[in-house]
This record gives structure tokens, C-alpha cells and sequence, in this order.
């Protein structure tokens, strides 16, 4: 009885391990980039005018690399995206964080600048879709 016991044991330890590979497949494969390739990634998805994959991209890259002229540039990406999106009030909040923790930033006025049509667009209400200017 200990033999089949013992032969049960390891051949549910075996089809345990081997099912272990089954999954080697679903590991990300961002889990080695660093903030360039992550900045490349998101940037062909903003050109793709794919604003949730890109967003989700630039955010990714924010929070693993905190730090740097990748995760600056990703908070200004991210803003564009969502304006493009028609999300204002996540566009302002993103700029507003930008300006504050970047007032010195060489694109500060750009930042300003999309702040300022990104207000322009949401005041122009529904009059807007009429005349569609």
C-alpha cells in the first residue's frame, strides 16, 4: 500500500510541475523593460490613437519609474490622452499634478497651453456639437 501511495505522490507532484509550464506563457513580458521601452510602447499606442492601452502604458511607466525625464514626459502623455479621450476633468487633474510637481519643467508651457484647451473645450457645452467648431 505505501508503494501505490508513494506512486500516487509522485505523479501528482510530476503533473503539478508540469502544469506549472503551462503558465510560463502568461508571464508579462514587460516585466523586464525599462522606462524607455515602456515610454516607446505607450507613445506607438498614442499614435495608434489607442488612449486606454497607452494611458494604462504611461501610467505603468509612472509608477515603476517614478523618477526621470520618462515619467515627466509620461504625465504630460497621459493628459494629452485623456483629452483626446474627452475625459477633462482626469486631463486637468493630470496637469494640475504636472504643473505642481514640475514648475520649472522646460514644457511647463505646454502643459499651460493644453490646460487651456482642455478648459476651452469643456466650456463650450452642448452649443458646441451644434456649430461644431
Amino acid at each position: 500500500m505505501t508503494r501505490s501511495v508513494t506512486a500516487l505522490a509522485a505523479f501528482l507532484l510530476a503533473a503539478l510541475l508540469a502544469g506549472c509550464g503551462m503558465f510560463a506563457d502568461k508571464i508579462d513580458p514587460r516585466k523586464e523593460w525599462g522606462a524607455e521601452q515602456y515610454y516607446k510602447a505607450a507613445k506607438d499606442e498614442l499614435d495608434q490613437a489607442a488612449w486606454d492601452a497607452a494611458i494604462k502604458l504611461y501610467e505603468q511607466l509612472e509608477s515603476k519609474f517614478p523618477f526621470g525625464r520618462y515619467a515627466q514626459q509620461a504625465q504630460l502623455e497621459v493628459a494629452y490622452a485623456y483629452y483626446k479621450q474627452g475625459e477633462t476633468a482626469q486631463a486637468l487633474a493630470a496637469l494640475d499634478k504636472f504643473v505642481k510637481l514640475h514648475p520649472n519643467h522646460p514644457s511647463i508651457d505646454y502643459a499651460l497651453y493644453l490646460r487651456a484647451v482642455v478648459n476651452f473645450k469643456e466650456d463650450l457645452g452642448p452649443l458646441a456639437k451644434v456649430i461644431s467648431q
